[in-house]
């Protein structure tokens, strides 16, 4: 993220970057969601007799549009964000600075994205998990996307569309995160031409070392989010809190199950961020 480049190709070429590997991990993605949303699991293989491997593209669509906007004003806002700072501080335009700014940008800008992309993120929940919980409002004439937003509006109204969003305020820190530390990858690494444009194979290595240390801190936050976004029985737009989320979930559990699915929410993020980077960097 320390490109000269202008923060559009920045943005156009992270967006670009995050679907490709949105679309490569997506069933991984589905099962994870599946996993972390449902107290007492799923079984996949189930899943795939009763409904067909076309089941684990479930809401894909949905999710490919969130991401695609998602990623382009994440990258946007920061590359913008980032530039006044360095102006600001009389620096070139590729100098690093120091981690509490990094950090802050980044994080602004993962609030800002997540603001706008929320609706679209619920749905794609609902999407997932609608075969898990039977939901019947995702059945039937409409398409499944159509019945759930008029769903979700009818139940809970416009508000309705940013259930969870609260949990964005811990789970903004994961790109802030995982960004700072690619850099101190590409500079430790690399040398030379290879630290301003790396190759394929370092792209992949260094955002999946960068995600799987930074996406690992808030996986309960995680857990807490799909479980929010899948529940359509609460009229309430806002639903419990995180902290009354987090004890429900460990009563009925126990504290393992405060970490649902965290091998498959590793082993997805490692795999996405390592493909998003690559796809980004070219």
């Amino acid at each position: 993220m320390t490109s000269i480049l202008p923060p559009f190709v920045q943005a156009a070429s992270g967006s670009l970057g995050a679907a490709s590997a949105n679309a490569l991990t997506y069933p991984l993605d589905l099962i994870t969601t599946r996993i972390q949303a449902t107290e007492k699991g799923t079984s996949i293989r189930k899943q795939i007799h009763t409904y067909g491997l076309s089941s684990l593209y479930d809401g894909i669509g949905a999710d490919t549009g969130a991401t695609l906007l998602s990623s382009f004003l994440y990258y946007y806002v920061y590359s913008f964000l980032r530039a006044v700072v360095v102006r600001g501080n009389g620096k070139s335009k590729a100098a690093m600075l120091s981690l509490p700014q990094e950090l802050a940008i980044g994080y602004l800008s993962g609030i800002a994205s997540r603001s706008i992309t929320t609706p679209l993120n619920l749905i794609t929940v609902r999407l997932q998990t609608a075969r898990v919980s039977d939901d019947s409002s995702a059945q039937g004439g409409t398409s499944r996307f159509t019945a759930i937003c008029q769903q979700i509006l009818r139940e809970e109204g416009l508000r309705g569309f940013w259930k969870g969003f609260s949990s964005n305020f811990v789970l903004s820190l994961n790109p802030a995160v995982t960004l700072y530390l690619f850099q101190q990858y590409r500079r430790v690494m690399l040398k030379g031409k290879e630290r301003a444009s790396p190759p394929p194979g370092h792209s992949f290595v260094g955002g999946a070392l960068a995600n799987s240390i930074g996406g690992s801190h808030s996986s309960d936050a995680t857990v807490v989010q799909a479980s929010r976004r899948s529940n359509s029985t609460n009229n309430s737009s806002q639903g419990p809190s995180i902290r009354s989320s987090l004890q429900g979930i460990y009563t009925a559990g126990g504290f393992f199950a405060l970490y649902r699915g965290l091998a498959a929410q590793l082993f997805k993020g490692i795999l996405r961020q390592g493909t998003a980077m690559m796809v980004k960097q070219r």
